[in-house]
């Protein structure tokens, strides 16, 4: 075979071309390698202010919680610091998420949806300090040493003016920021998890404090003009007698009249029992409508409020009051009873009553609501009625700390000890939403409502005791069955007079009380017992306009000193549960208090339905049994409770 001489040749231009393929692959390669690397050296370089943007956020969120900290001490000067410092720390983390290396992460797949994460967050931070920053103008003007809101007797209406206004500022705030939050979608790989976690910490603080601000709201833009800033306004103020109870709470004894006029507030003389007997033993007045505890006049003005409602016991009061002493038109009532008084003596320290001595929180109550027997006449019971009203006074007006004052009238109200009254209704709904009207729950869910009246003029319910236990078997369509069974206890001491005990009055130790049982709605009563020996009910049905009406069913008792009876009720609830699916609900339970010297003890045992458990941890005091839950412990003041289940 002939070979041509050309192969070699060709051959080796093939080797070399080859060669200078590789060649050029590999430098290529090379070229690509380099890019990638340099890209991704100044990809990193461009990631550095996102980095330092999350360092920012959280030194500006510790400023924040330092400078919450020094407002609550009082300490303005450094929660203004620490403040200004937030917003250096914001400003920074907003520079840094909005410049260049934030624009070219953000167009980057999956990276770029944690770009548009940090900077929500960072946004919402933002909105967070504006609201810190308008707080910080509006404690030293309510709280502190140098407040000038509350001078004496006075209030400053200009400067009340501008902390409504200034308040009515925090709202778009808190409304963007939670805005801002909703669109973080944490769900970037790897950092997606803390991205969560951050909204999830930002939430649980921003929603409660957004959801009082707008309970709250109302309530503030109101304030100016109760305190008669655009006309005088008056009020009646009642002091309440735990020892004598009705079904609205302590009874309505002592009285004043409360007048503000462009921030001045005035009192008039102290009014007692005997003073309004004076005026009649009973007045006729027209009773609100639909108030079957007023069920023909007339009646005696101490016996106006006898619901458990303060809306309508309230209304019922000053129609009867202003019968006994006409002239005065009155706009609402203050309710507070001594329980609500010796929390605030525990923050202004004792008063000494001219008749009494020194008078503190640790012996208020019992001096002046547990000692009725140690007097020895009417009149001094009558000069220790006198002296509240004054006391009161004393301690909410003078010796500055009104922030303290009024959070602990706040807290009196959840105990249904304190209340408020406003014959306006635009203001008294505001006040309801903020749970200080004194009415019963309005839960559309399980509810507990047990409420006794005095029925012989003692003072025995200084030394009851009562205990309510509720078995509850609910059903998978959210309905339950339910039986409370009532012990009711006179724990007076014996009666040691040496004249027969009268059974009524200041000295008997005899217990006459009337007691109900106030259901959920749509509940369907089944059974009654008293001592275990069933009863005919009847079901009472208030339909007072504008109030969340309870059915209920009562009974009267009478009990000697260390006696006790037990009423057993037995009924059926609608709505016990929310039902989302057939196999998801919440069991919801609400408990309304009396308020007792000794509050009520509540127990509740829950049987699930079958096949349902608890989705999570159950509430504080709650454990877990084989078929359900229990609950155990006093009921001092308005309570629920929220237990997500699921089918297993």
């Amino acid at each position: 075979m002939l070979v041509s001489s050309d192969e070699p040749r060709m051959v080796r231009v093939r080797v070399n071309v080859d060669r200078r393929r590789r060649r050029r692959r590999r430098l290529v390669l090379g070229g690509v390698l380099l890019l990638i690397v340099l890209g991704g050296v100044a990809l990193a370089l461009l990631a550095r202010p996102l980095v330092s943007a999350r360092t920012e956020a959280k030194a500006a969120q510790a400023d924040l919680t330092a400078a919450k900290a020094s407002l609550g001490d009082g300490r303005f000067a450094q929660a203004r610091a620490q403040i200004r410092s937030a917003r250096g720390h914001v400003a920074a983390a907003q520079d840094d998420v909005s410049g260049t290396g934030g624009d070219v992460w953000a167009v980057i797949p999956v990276a770029g949806r944690a770009v548009k994460d940090e900077r929500h967050l960072v946004d919402a931070l933002d909105e967070t300090t504006s609201v810190a920053e308008i707080g910080a103008r509006i404690y030293p003007v309510v709280s502190g040493k140098d407040a000038s809101l509350v001078r004496g007797q006075r209030i400053d209406v200009k400067a009340l003016a501008a902390v409504v206004a200034r308040t009515g500022t925090i709202g778009p705030h808190l409304d963007r920021a939670v805005a801002e939050l909703d669109q973080v979608s944490g769900s970037t790989p790897i950092v997606g998890a803390k991205v969560e976690d951050a909204k999830a910490t930002a939430m649980s603080y921003l929603l409660p404090l957004q959801a009082s601000y707008r309970k709250n709201e109302p309530l503030l833009r109101s304030l100016p003009s109760i305190v008669g800033a655009d006309g005088a306004r008056t009020y009646l103020l009642a002091m309440l007698n735990p020892a004598e109870q009705r079904y609205s709470g302590g009874g309505a004894l002592s009285f004043t009249t409360m007048r503000f006029d462009h921030g001045a507030a005035s009192f008039g003389t102290s009014v007692n029992v005997d003073d309004i007997l004076a005026k009649g033993d009973q007045q006729s007045w027209t009773p609100v409508p639909g108030n079957i505890f007023h069920r023909k006049p007339p009646l005696r003005v101490t016996s106006s409020t006898f619901s458990p409602w303060w809306q309508v016991s309230s209304e019922e009061l000053l129609r009867g009051y202003s019968k006994a002493f006409p002239g005065t038109r009155y706009d609402g009532v203050i309710g507070v009873d001594l329980q609500a008084l010796a929390s605030l003596f525990a923050i202004t320290g004792p008063v000494d009553l001219p008749s009494f001595g020194s008078i503190s929180s640790d012996n208020l109550v019992k001096t002046l609501a547990g000692s009725y027997g140690n007097f020895d006449s009417v009149a001094q019971r009558h000069q220790l009625n006198e002296q509240l009203v004054p006391a009161f006074r004393q301690k909410f007006f003078e010796g500055g700390q009104m922030k303290k004052k009024v959070e602990s009238l706040v807290t009196s109200a959840k105990g249904r000890h304190f209340f408020l009254y406003f014959r306006d209704p635009h203001i008294q709904q505001g006040f309801a939403r903020a749970g200080l009207s004194g009415n019963l729950s309005t839960t559309p869910n399980d509810y507990i409502g047990v409420f006794t009246q005095n029925l012989n003029g003692s003072k025995v319910d200084y030394w009851q005791h009562r205990e309510v236990q509720s078995t509850v078997k609910l059903n998978a369509d959210g309905s339950a069955r339910v039986h409370l069974h009532i012990t009711v206890t006179n724990g007076a001491p014996p009666y040691t007079l040496p004249v027969p005990d009268p059974g009524v009055g200041y000295t008997t130790r005899m217990l006459g009380a009337r007691i109900a049982v106030f259901a959920p709605q749509h509940a369907f009563f089944r059974s009654t017992a008293i001592n275990g020996h069933r009863f005919a009910f009847i079901r009472h049905e208030p339909k007072v306009a504008g109030v969340v009406n309870r059915r209920f069913i009562e009974n009267t008792m009478r009990l000697d000193a260390g006696q006790s009876n037990t009423l057993d009720v037995t009924y059926k609830v609608k709505n016990a549960a929310e039902v989302a699916s057939a196999s998801s609900m919440t069991y919801s339970l609400t408990a309304d208090p009396q308020d007792l010297v000794t509050p009520q003890t509540l127990k509740v045992t829950v049987l699930w339905p079958s096949g349902f458990a608890p989705t999570g941890a159950l509430p504080a005091g709650w454990r877990a049994t084989s078929t359900g839950a229990t609950y155990s412990g006093p009921l001092a003041e308005q309570t629920q409770w929220r237990i997500p289940l699921a089918a297993q």
